[in-house]
């Protein structure tokens, strides 16, 4: 019982959903056993988490030539399917129509944001304030608070 496969060991054939099931058995078969200390086997995968991003990250751009190189669109290679995408990105920032309500939009981000502040502020369900430039009375109302809980981890 091992979490981590040699390169190879992980059966090519198998899809991307038969990979997850093969990583949920083999995680809850080490969680079961009670062999493991649960904790330092969590850290250990972190590291390989971050080992493996940076290695594929350094490999996308050979690999990517590679793929390019065959000229073809859409193949199958070593049992995956492979496919050369081009992606446009659109830069909309020397349209002055755009930056005006891009810039309106991250006003009103920041509105909401101030406002979120002050709904955290209320003690109780409701609250009230008078609105000075309108004499208007705004009624607010507390957020619901979900709490969840989970570990972070540093390497």
């Amino acid at each position: 019982m091992g979490l981590i496969k040699p390169i190879g060991a992980l059966g090519r054939g198998l899809s991307k959903e038969e990979l997850v099931t093969l990583g949920d058995t083999d995680a809850k078969a080490v969680i079961e056993s009670g062999e493991f200390d649960l904790l330092k086997v969590y850290i250990e995968m972190k590291r390989y988490e971050a080992y493996f991003k940076t290695v594929m990250d350094n490999l996308r751009e050979a690999a990517l030539i590679q793929a390019q190189e065959t000229g073809m669109k859409s193949f199958n290679y070593a049992e995956a399917q492979v496919s050369n995408i081009r992606r446009s990105v659109f830069k909309f920032d020397k349209d002055p129509t755009w930056c005006r309500l891009h810039d309106e939009f991250e006003f009103l981000k920041g509105r909401i944001k101030l406002h979120e502040d002050t709904l955290k502020q209320i003690e109780g369900e409701k609250a009230s304030f008078l609105d000075e430039e309108t004499g208007e009375l705004i009624e607010l109302i507390a957020p619901t608070e979900e709490i969840s809980e989970t570990i972070m981890v540093r390497i």
